[in-house]
């Protein structure tokens, strides 16, 4: 197996084993409502979140470029027939349209994957998502909104953000390290680093840079209202509370209105 593919499996296995959080997803449900609606979930991953919208009633379809992920939500939707999954690039490949809700959750609008301006990419994101809206029809988009980024960005100490054993046996743990914050670009660079020791004991290194744009709440609102959304709710936290200097997200609703 090649050594991205080894990565990528086990990064996976991981994911499925950490982030088993339930209460964005709660939260997101009574946002959208309980009356049935057309839901497409953009990098939709394993299914943490598309699956629960279909058991709660929804017609789901969801897009996602990695195979590892997508291939763990079969078993998550055995005898569902209102879900529906594909590999897809959300900066390349078509969204489709007439959708009610268009959701852009697990903090998406910081993780894209692309070779574009990341500042356009997450523009781009809000700007599809309008595109595969029907006429009054809403995007739920959840995100990390820090009051002040430089103090969670900046941090230049070494971070594990996964660690632990996957399906096949093998160890490994994801280092991010040399965290910088550019206020004027409100760009944050890192270092990150994936060790891997296989159960035969094959030891797998990768090391990368990374870069992404941090957007302000303010920057967020202008994207949608140039698009045509008018905010209709927002919240800073999974309980309903106010964005506020204490809150480190941004939950808005908002509807396709033109």
């Amino acid at each position: 197996m090649l050594t991205i593919d080894v990565i990528n499996r086990w990064y996976a296995d991981l994911y499925d084993q950490e982030e088993i959080q339930i209460d964005d997803v709660n939260f997101m449900l009574s946002v959208i409502g309980e009356a049935s609606k057309n839901i497409l979930e953009v990098c939709c991953g394993s299914g943490r979140i598309l699956v629960p919208l279909a058991k709660a009633g929804h017609k789901v379809t969801g897009f996602d470029m990695d195979n590892y992920m997508l291939e763990r939500i079969s078993p998550k939707a055995k005898g569902l027939t209102n879900i529906n999954f594909s590999k897809a690039d959300a900066i390349n490949d078509d969204w489709g349209n007439n959708f009610d809700t268009v959701v852009l959750a697990g903090n998406i609008l910081i993780n894209i994957i692309s070779s574009m301006n990341y500042k356009e990419a997450q523009k781009l994101f809000i700007k599809r998502s309008y595109d595969a809206l029907k006429l009054n029809g809403h995007i739920y988009l959840d995100f990390d909104c820090f009051p002040h980024p430089e103090n969670f960005f900046g941090n230049s100490d070494e971070r594990i953000i996964f660690e632990g054993v996957d399906s096949l046996g093998s160890y490994g743990k994801i280092i991010i390290s040399d965290g910088k914050y550019e206020p004027q670009t409100q760009i944050t660079t890192f270092k990150r680093k994936t060790e891997i020791i296989s159960k035969d004991g094959e030891k797998i290194v990768r090391e990368s840079v990374g870069a992404k744009h941090i957007p302000t709440l303010l920057q967020v609102h202008e994207w949608l209202d140039q698009v045509g959304f008018k905010i209709v709710s927002e919240y800073g936290d999974y309980n309903g509370n106010p964005i506020s200097e204490t809150t480190h997200r941004a939950i808005i609703w908002a509807e396709k209105n033109k």
